[in-house]
């Protein structure tokens, strides 16, 4: 048995009183679990414990040869969000953050830095209430996970065009349609100095706000091996249009 700390990616329904939960863990990386979604008080009771992005400490049985997914014990949170839930920006934040996480992190191993990373941003997030800073989380969020995941762009020596699929600068036009021009190539190491204290002073139009998600997108596609299209990206573009 092992007690073990995770962040909810995703719950899939499986049969009709079962459902299989996808979790990011501190010290397992990405694990998959068979939670109960029986009418009994308890299960009612358990089945609001695994609410994307929750994070909830459990024990469990890891058999090293596989076989059955495990069913995890004695679950409970150990970090209640008091804004996240209840706030239209912050839950609509939440609802692409968790798709776009568990995409991201289909195949990543143990990462401790990786998780408290996220615990970190999603605690910062149920907390802050500068509406500037909230319409521009998801943006450093998604910088700043490429540090974590080994896929941070080389932003040394800006020149005329930033190679998407290189992952950094050059001075001709790349020989593909994945690459930024001058203008946009040249604000990226500024947008990349963004962080959390520093979101409310950036401020974007809908419509630059918009494409800078679009681009992190386009660059994750390129460099996390089968990523989907998100389908929440569509409800964010609408929520902020």
């Amino acid at each position: 048995m092992e007690t073990l700390r995770g962040i909810v990616l995703r719950t899939v329904k499986y049969g009709d009183n079962s459902m299989i939960v996808d979790l990011f863990t501190e010290g397992r990386g990405r694990l998959s679990f068979m939670a109960s979604t029986s009418r009994t008080k308890r299960s009612v009771r358990n089945v609001s414990f695994w609410q994307p992005l929750s994070m909830v400490e459990f024990s469990v049985e890891l058999r090293p040869n596989g076989g059955k997914l495990p069913r995890p014990n004695d679950v409970r949170t150990y970090y209640n969000y008091t804004d996240l839930p209840f706030s239209p920006v912050k839950s609509t934040l939440a609802l692409f953050l968790a798709e776009f996480l568990s995409a991201a992190l289909r195949e990543e191993k143990e990462n401790p830095s990786l998780y408290r990373y996220i615990e970190s941003s999603l605690q910062w997030l149920d907390m802050v209430e500068s509406a500037d800073a909230m319409a521009n989380f998801h943006l450093a969020f998604l910088m700043h996970l490429s540090r974590f995941m080994g896929i941070y762009p080389n932003l040394e020596r800006p020149d005329h065009y930033f190679d998407l699929l290189a992952g950094s600068y050059c001075d001709r036009q790349p020989p593909h349609a994945h690459f930024l021009r001058r203008q946009e190539a040249q604000a990226l190491p500024v947008l990349f100095r963004m962080d959390y204290p520093t979101l409310h002073i950036f401020r974007f139009s809908r419509q630059e706000r918009m494409r800078i998600l679009q681009v992190l997108n386009e660059y994750y596609r390129l460099h996390v091996p089968n990523f989907p299209e998100l389908k929440s990206l569509e409800v964010l573009q609408e929520f902020y249009s």
